[in-house]
């Protein structure tokens, strides 16, 4: 089966929100529409922290210096429209000041499929109706809060 490697930005501003996506995949059976972190799929020869640092640009218009821990891996198979595929997720805490977004520099693609963004706070993410991926999104960003950041990436699901 093939592998996507992405990875995955937890973009969390000075009063605590984490900025999310809500995209429609349309190469995902069902096309799902879930709320996600910022980031994407890995480009040729491209590093983990090379596509974090292209993704964020093109996803909210900003350079990013620092990328903070890598704090949590995410491996799960995807029933894709084509074929299935594992989706191998690497994600990173990254504090960034400014809250401004600017879509400018999203691929046709990503402009296509989104449907919103926001900067949640996680009162707001656990009381949620709304589809979140990773799962239990609130709870694993309620424990960074509250300053637990792990040594090594925790695997999630």
């Amino acid at each position: 089966m093939d592998i996507r490697n992405s990875a995955r930005a937890i973009l969390m501003n000075n009063s605590g929100q984490v900025l999310l996506f809500k995209f429609k995949f349309e190469d995902v059976k069902d096309q799902k529409i879930l709320w996600v972190t910022a980031g994407g799929g890995l480009k040729d020869n491209e590093s983990f922290e090379e596509a974090l640092r292209r993704e964020i640009f093109e996803e909210i218009g900003a350079n990013i210096d620092e990328i903070g821990p890598w704090v949590w891996t995410r491996s799960i198979v995807i029933n894709g429209v084509k074929k299935d595929f594992i989706s191998y997720e690497r994600y990173y805490l990254i504090n960034i000041n400014d809250s401004d977004v600017t879509l400018l520099n999203m691929t046709d693609k990503e402009k296509r499929t989104l449907k919103g963004y926001y900067w949640w706070n996680i009162e707001e993410i656990i009381k949620s109706n709304e589809v979140f991926a990773p799962p239990k999104l609130g709870d694993l960003i309620k424990d960074i809060l509250e300053g637990n950041i792990p040594n090594q990436p925790l695997d999630i699901e």
